[in-house]
């Protein structure tokens, strides 16, 4: 079960090494995505095995008014995938199975289009399956329990989308069928499965897999907020619908070992790892942007492992930098309060990735150049304004917000590490958004 990743392609920027960001600059960026009366954030920032930053800000549970903390349990989505991709991974090296195996070896029943298909593509999203959770008529099924077998009776009816390995399609269909497969293959359930294997041999031990209701006894999870602004009960459905494809519930700590452990061979061997993070090759022999359980694209303009997770009530996002060996992890308890942005601008912040703010003494000069209005070819606007020694920025018709001034004729918006780049060619200046998930946006010109 999961988010969509909303970045597209990402470029790369200039990364200085040297780092300046310390506890109360994080404290700070976790305070403007969050506020302390409402769902919050939760997030764990590391570099090698050095903890660099934990922290959370915002309610538990708002009837209680039971603040958030760091070693509380939330539900991370599709993060899942990872142990399931590593599960499959394990049998492959017990020689259990073959990642070029069907789906059909394990599971007799299937139709020829999907047991055709093989382990490798569906870990993948490689494979042309759909994705059973889209779609008007299955919500009212998904709120009440079913068994996998049940559950995947009534999902594999939908056709394949397009022959195996013709294109990269996320599918949470594809993951449910490898859980049957992790159960078929060694005899436990997907839940045993994962604490025998994985969360008791790596001391993960306030992680499980949910296998029905709804969870969040700890931490409740909250909808988006009604017209007086108050978090609402999210969209109810029943957790044994989401098993393998997104039903794990665990703390930053727990995830931490999880890294850890995957990174040190504790989990898979080296190269089942080089696998998880070896981007698929489709038959045309481009690249998908996915490995096994990992997407593999640049964010903040360096190489990452990542994936997001959503379930109702929560969103997760998990990543990985190899080159600088950072590793974090931010949990939300609201499903519409994304907690990647907040966790990137950390990371900007810690690797100086963004343009550092500008001197306060080149605040008038600076002003002069950028002051103005701007729009893009798609019509989208962004007025700048200079009041009494205040820069503001107001796209179309939004709230005007203050804007900090950088250095290399850039600015951002205050409480963001996304930035504008100003531009002059042949007397045109023009405004190029770079923003840490979708890297260069469709420049703005001056009217």
């Amino acid at each position: 079960m999961g988010i969509k990743p909303y970045h597209t392609g990402i470029i790369g920027l200039a990364i200085s090494c040297s780092v300046h960001a310390d506890k109360n600059d994080f404290d700070a960026t976790l305070a403007c995505y969050t506020q302390p009366d409402q769902p919050g954030i939760a997030v764990r920032i590391e570099q090698g095995n050095k903890l660099l930053y934990s922290g959370a800000n915002g309610l538990a549970d708002i009837k209680r008014k039971r603040p958030l903390n760091t070693e509380q349990v939330f539900q991370i989505g599709s993060i899942t995938k990872q142990f399931t991709a590593a599960a499959i991974l394990q049998l492959a090296e017990r020689n259990k199975l073959s990642l070029q195996d069907p789906l059909g070896k394990f599971i007799p029943s299937l139709s020829a289009d999907y047991g055709q298909l093989t382990l490798d593509r569906v870990l993948s999203h490689t494979s042309g399956l759909p994705n059973y959770n889209e779609g008007p008529e299955i919500g009212a099924k998904m709120a009440h329990y079913r068994t996998l077998d049940q559950i995947l009776t009534e999902i594999r009816q939908t056709p394949v989308l397009y022959p195996s390995g013709e294109g990269h399609t996320y599918s949470n269909t594809g993951y449910l069928l490898l859980g049957k497969i992790i159960e078929q293959v060694s005899g436990l359930s997907y839940k045993d499965y994962l604490q025998q294997h994985i969360f008791t041999p790596l001391g993960m031990k306030n992680s499980q897999v949910l296998t029905k209701d709804t969870g969040g006894d700890e931490v409740k999870g909250y909808s988006s907020v009604d017209s007086k602004r108050t978090p609402i009960a999210p969209f109810h459905v029943d957790r044994s619908w989401i098993y393998s494809a997104g039903g794990i519930e665990t703390t930053l700590a727990d995830m931490s070992r999880w890294h850890h452990g995957l990174r040190a061979g504790k989990v898979v061997s080296p190269s089942s790892y080089r696998s998880m993070t070896t981007s698929a090759t489709l038959n045309n022999g481009t690249l998908a942007t996915y490995g096994y359980g990992f997407y593999l694209r640049p964010l903040a303009g360096q190489p990452s492992y990542f994936h997001e997770g959503g379930v109702p009530g929560f969103l997760a996002m998990s990543v990985y930098f190899p080159e600088a060996d950072l590793y974090a992890i931010s949990l939300s308890n609201q499903d519409t309060l994304h907690p990647g942005p907040a966790l990137l601008d950390m990371v900007a912040q810690y690797l100086n990735i963004t343009p550092k703010p500008l001197p306060d003494t080149e605040l008038n000069h600076f002003a002069k150049t950028i002051v103005g209005e701007y729009q893009s070819a798609g019509q989208q606007s962004l007025k700048v304004t200079f009041e009494e020694g205040v820069l503001y920025g107001q796209k179309g018709q939004g709230e005007k917000r203050k804007l900090i001034a950088r250095v290399n004729h850039a600015f951002s918006f205050e409480c963001t590490q996304n930035y504008y780049q100003l531009s002059v060619t042949e007397g045109t200046a023009s405004l190029t958004p770079v923003g840490l998930y979708r890297g260069k946006g469709k420049p703005l010109f001056k009217l």
